[in-house]
């Protein structure tokens, strides 16, 4: 959606030239701004031929105290000097049925109105705002194709202020927000991919000073990545973004494996062989494979596709990445420097300090342990999925704007009224709209817009209180000198179809849904809301009533994941303590768990020292 501002001034000319500009880059599917004249003539036509069908919820209600409200307002309109009613209107259409439909429409509209045939608006500094809408021709979550059109779109934004500098232009729509995401998520690829790689170099670099375990690390981990991206493309044909963003962690642990062997050939090298040196640790690298894979696997449980994904990318990545060192290493690190591991002495009274000094051994934990517990004490889990992302402010400054310019906000949250049939589905609209004006007026919503539609027995209980009333109506229009009044009261039933069809269902349109069963759905946008509980029971209380909160359902999704989560981590430490206690006893078992539940107490500590977790 597009808001275009000449200024003060009301010119569709610059609006027409950016219609011109979106039409003539052929980036979009669909690009609608003004209604031509010929769509005017069909739009007035289709009201004109049903206008006892389309009857507003304002006539009905005058209509059904039995006449003399509608002849009363129909005297307003024709007194009025800016109703501008003609005699023409007025001998077609003497119950001015198709005038009430139209005023009804401006105001679900709210402050967009008619000029020149373009839907226009007004800020509070005068400015007029030309409004126009397209269609993507593809998905919005295409990346490639989405920053090619938000470049593209970026480009004619440049070209249209070089023709008029004095033009205002504001966007909205999913494509700015998922291109903007999708840039954003491979920058940070980029980065921890370049930092994790560079330490990694930085490490080798220092600790062997020699080219061949760079290249033998670099070895395993392409080896790994490469495992790790066609296992996933076998089983899941795709490979998420998030996937790779969160496999940025077992580049580090590719690399261990490759460290592990090549530091006993630095060290050991002179009196073994290459095969001797894996023989020492091969075992102990199968064991860290073994538990890490079994960990990675049992994610495998969760239900979000992108934590499934990282766990087989992870488990085959990392996999092949020790199989490799296992393979292929003791062919290749022939000629490796043998020399002392740097800062060996330091390391050596580290790990003696550990086994002699018991305020090491006892007294570090001990502490680890208490500054886990008391982070976890103000630990303030919030699953909030706006959290996750800071959304860009200039998008969302043009997003603000355009809502308090049309009124319509993007806040995603609906109902949805279904039924087997169109029809069923009308009148299930038509029973639940009574429960959000009462819901309105407790003030859990602000307001909603429904189809301007009626079912088709609505439209017959319409054309009854027409038929009572019209005789009142007519008698008080004759008794003020309108004698030539004579009302068509036949019947001008709108088939749902018919109505989909028409110019009358545009910007509607896309409201409605229907299944190749016959099954039909429409959705009822609600803004400013307050209180989305008491909306979920209000739709609870009515058949084929649903209420959709996007926000809170991802909230509450994201909630179960973190549940699942934890619960699939809990479990995956039980399995290597059952591992560690079958091969070391179930003292020195428990005891290997510790590092691992220290590691998580005190990152989940940091994490609430830092701020809100979810």
């Amino acid at each position: 959606m597009w808001l275009v501002s000449p200024g003060k001034h009301p010119d569709p000319q610059v609006a027409q030239q950016w219609l011109s500009l979106l039409q003539a880059s052929g980036s979009l599917h669909e690009v609608k701004g003004p209604m031509d004249a010929a769509g005017q003539k069909a739009w007035g036509e289709f009201f004109w031929q049903h206008r006892n069908g389309l009857i507003d919820p304002a006539t009905r209600a005058r209509l059904q105290s039995g006449g003399e409200a509608q002849a009363q307002w129909i005297l307003s309109q024709l007194y009025s000097a800016f109703s501008g009613v003609s005699g023409k209107e007025l001998q077609n259409d003497p119950l001015m049925l198709m005038r009430g439909s139209q005023l009804a429409l401006a105001q679900n509209s709210q402050k967009l109105r008619l000029m020149d045939g373009w839907l226009v608006t007004k800020d509070d500094a005068g400015n007029y705002w030309y409004l126009l809408h397209g269609e993507l021709a593809g998905s919005s979550f295409d990346m490639q194709q989405t920053h090619q059109l938000v470049t593209r779109l970026h480009d004619l934004e440049n070209q249209l202020k070089t023709g008029y500098p004095h033009a205002q232009l504001l966007s909205r729509g999913t494509v700015f927000y998922s291109d903007y995401a999708s840039q954003q998520a491979k920058r940070d690829i980029s980065t921890l991919g370049v930092a994790t790689i560079l330490g990694v170099i930085l490490l080798i670099v220092a600790v062997f000073r020699s080219l061949c375990p760079l290249l033998l690390c670099l070895v395993s981990i392409a080896m790994g990545a490469l495992a790790g991206t066609v296992a996933t493309l076998l089983l899941f044909g795709e490979l998420h973004l998030m996937t790779l963003v969160m496999s940025m962690s077992i580049i580090g642990i590719s690399a261990d494996y490759t460290l592990y062997y090549l530091t006993e050939r630095m060290v050991h090298g002179a009196q073994d062989s290459p095969w001797q040196s894996l023989a020492k640790v091969r075992n102990a690298l199968l064991l860290a494979l073994l538990t890490t894979v079994v960990a990675y696997l049992i994610m495998m449980l969760a239900p979000f596709p992108g934590i499934r994904q990282m766990a087989v990318f992870a488990a085959a990545g990392l996999s092949a990445a020790c199989l490799t060192v296992i393979f292929w290493h003791p062919w290749l690190c022939r000629g490796l420097p043998v020399r002392p591991v740097p800062a060996s002495v330091p390391m050596l009274r580290w790990l003696a300090a550990w086994r002699t000094d018991r305020r090491v051994s006892v007294g570090l934990p001990v502490v680890l342990a208490l500054t886990a517990l008391a982070g976890l004490t103000t630990l303030r889990v919030d699953d909030d999925i706006a959290q996750l992302q800071a959304l860009p402010q200039d998008i969302l400054a043009q997003e603000k704007t355009i809502t308090a310019l049309t009124g319509q906000g993007v806040d995603q949250k609906w109902f949805v009224v279904h039924g087997a049939s169109a029809q069923q589905t009308l009148e299930r609209l038509e029973a639940f709209t009574p429960a959000l004006a009462q819901a309105q007026q407790a003030g859990d919503l602000k307001s909603w817009r429904t189809l301007p539609l009626n079912s088709l027995a609505r439209q017959e209980s319409d054309l009854n209180l027409l038929k009572k009333a019209a005789p009142a109506v007519t008698k008080v229009l004759q008794n003020a000198g309108l004698t030539t009044v004579s009302p068509d009261l036949n019947a001008m039933p709108v088939e749902v179809e018919a109505w989909l069809a028409s110019p009358a269902s545009e910007g509607w349109r896309l409201l409605w849904l229907t299944l190749p069963d016959g099954e039909s759905g429409v959705l009822v946008p609600v803004d400013g809301v307050k209180n989305s509980p008491a909306l979920r029971i209000l739709a609870d209380k009515h058949p084929g009533v649903v209420w959709v909160d996007r926000k809170a359902s991802f909230d509450s999704l994201f909630a179960l994941y973190r549940t699942v989560l934890t619960v699939l981590l809990a479990v995956a430490l039980a399995v290597i303590a059952c591992g560690a206690m079958l091969r070391l006893g179930w003292r020195k078992g428990l005891i290997t768990l510790v590092p691992s539940l220290l590691s998580l107490g005190c990152g989940l500590a940091a994490l609430s020292a830092h701020g809100p977790s979810g």
